[in-house]
């Protein structure tokens, strides 16, 4: 062997060991290789090109959303905790375009598309230099400005609404186009978290919803009327906020047409038949709204009059506020001590009058979390009984937040609470309605799913795991809660409630930690 062709050698082993530690820039000299040699080094170079190419590719694939060409949910992550970890405050806005599975399933996917790029084009449109767009789910987007304020961003979006509105209400789109959005501004250096930017935003987006909701038109292309054969609220957003507690019984009556809405707790603990089981209902009454009659037999004969005395007051107008104590028959056919606390809206032009409130059940209040407010101990073993009676498959959840007692010695019981505070209410934004959420025993917390298969159990999970890992601040310091999640999926439940819980605390043994920040 020459020396030429040993130095060659040499060069070959030094690029592919600069390339295999992660030096993407490595160059090779093919032209200074021995003649033999330049037909290897020709070929790992465009090897090495190609590599590049497909690590781009996945790169861009892993934060890209391909419809849109916005970020992804991964790539609006990595913007906002680039942003946290530089600490300057900035604004966000979450918006839900409207109606588009009514699009997917009136006019198909392709025309679905369609609507989300032109919604898409126009907020771009809109946007300043210093601001990005993300599209984090089918219908959901993000808009993260540095330089607008809340109001200003409020104000432009009102705009782009009002606009995309009118440019597709004369008849030549396929629907109306519009979106709901909710603005937070938030300063990490004051002690802004992730949480209270996702809620607070989430929340503003769902009261606005509630309040803007637009009509499509009919078959018949009528011009756009005001809804007054329709509750203002869908069921995705209304479940969501049912969920904050299960003895907490949200509720919607439209007094245009005596339609009510009702959570799915509600359905259960009071045996209604179903979360909107009053205007397709062909009941004989002497009252104009048959969804207060179905209510009103189920309170108790003593308090039946003054509840209907007090009810036909807030729905003529004289009283535009509620309370009143009295008891309901469960669906056991107990009677059981209820607070109700309810408001009129009245009704405008373009939006039906209604009466909302909360219904608070008062046998189940003593199964509450003081601390988070969801159910407690109590409440998740008769969860789980129930769950048995009714024999469907089912998908459980566990949670542990590790070092809660190093949290309490350290910053003092109050913190130790508001962690747990933080990871309920992230749970409860998780679910989405869809599952119950339970504090077990000190930091541990189980989420009951009815019908769930174990993908959709397992996209949960994952999804509970990717948003407890956001920080809590305690003034300057930043603290990361490590937990532990496990899963767990059951054909049927046929085992008495205690047997499961002792096998997802078995699960939650063995489950790897995802690691926070170290008290030591």
């Amino acid at each position: 062997m020459n020396e030429s062709y040993r130095l060659g050698e040499q060069s070959i082993i030094a690029y592919l060991q600069r390339l295999a530690n992660g030096v993407s820039t490595a160059e090779l000299d093919v032209a200074a290789l021995p003649a033999e040699l330049r037909a290897v080094g020709e070929q790992l170079q465009k090897t090495h090109v190609i590599l590049q190419q497909e690590r781009q590719l996945l790169e861009r694939n892993a934060y890209i959303d391909p419809l849109t060409n916005l970020g992804n949910r991964n790539g609006f992550d990595r913007h906002v905790e680039q942003l946290w970890r530089k600490g300057d405050p900035f604004t966000c806005a979450y918006i839900d375009i409207d109606h588009l599975k009514h699009c997917n399933d009136r006019f198909g996917h392709a025309e679905g598309n369609r609507y989300i790029l032109g919604i898409c084009r126009t907020l771009s449109e809109t946007m300043e230099h210093d601001e990005m767009l993300f599209r984090i789910g089918g219908d959901e987007f993000v808009l993260i400005s540095l330089s607008a304020n809340e109001t200003e961003l409020e104000q432009r979006l009102e705009q782009v609404r009002a606009g995309l509105i009118e440019a597709s209400s004369g008849g030549k789109a396929p629907m109306i186009a519009s979106f709901s959005f909710g603005c937070s501004r938030v300063d990490p250096l004051a002690g802004d978290t992730r949480r209270q930017m996702t809620m607070d935003a989430d929340r503003k987006m769902y009261r606005y919803k509630l309040m803007h909701r637009v009509q499509q038109p009919k078959d018949d292309d009528a011009p756009q009327r005001p809804i007054v054969d329709q509750l203002p609220c869908n069921d995705r957003v209304f479940q969501a906020i049912s969920m904050s507690s299960e003895t907490r019984y949200p509720f919607i009556l439209n007094l245009d047409t005596g339609e009510s809405q009702w959570s799915v707790n509600a359905v259960r603990d009071f045996d209604l038949p179903s979360q909107h089981p009053f205007n397709s209902l062909d009941l004989p009454s002497q009252h104009p709204f048959n969804s207060l009659d179905m209510w009103l037999a189920r309170v108790h004969p003593e308090d039946r009059d003054n509840v209907r005395a007090e009810l036909d007051m807030v729905i003529n107008g004289t009283w535009h506020f509620h309370y009143m104590q009295y008891r309901v028959m469960d669906a056991t056919g107990k009677y059981v001590l209820c607070d109700c606390t309810g408001y009129r809206l009245d009704g405008t032009d373009t939006e039906p009058g209604m009466y909302v409130g909360i219904i608070i059940n008062r046998s189940l209040a003593d199964t509450t979390d003081s601390v988070t407010g969801l159910g407690d101990i109590h409440a998740l073993v008769n969860a789980i009984g129930e769950m048995r009676r009714v024999a469907r498959k089912a998908g459980l959840i566990a949670i542990k937040i590790d070092d809660i007692a190093q949290v309490n010695a350290r910053f003092g019981f109050d913190a130790g609470d508001r962690v747990l505070a933080e990871c309920a209410a992230c749970l409860v934004e998780c679910s989405r309605g869809k599952g119950r959420m339970f504090r077990s025993t000190g930091p541990m917390f189980v989420a009951l799913f009815d019908d769930f298969d174990p993908e959709e159990t397992d996209a949960i999970a994952e999804e509970i795991e990717r948003f407890l890992d956001s920080p809590v601040l305690f003034g300057p310091f930043e603290y990361q809660p490590p937990i532990r999640v496990a899963t767990l999926h059951l054909d049927g439940v046929d085992r008495q409630p205690v047997s499961i819980l002792n096998e997802l605390k078995a699960l939650l043994g063995k489950a790897v930690q995802v690691p926070g920040t170290k008290l030591d």
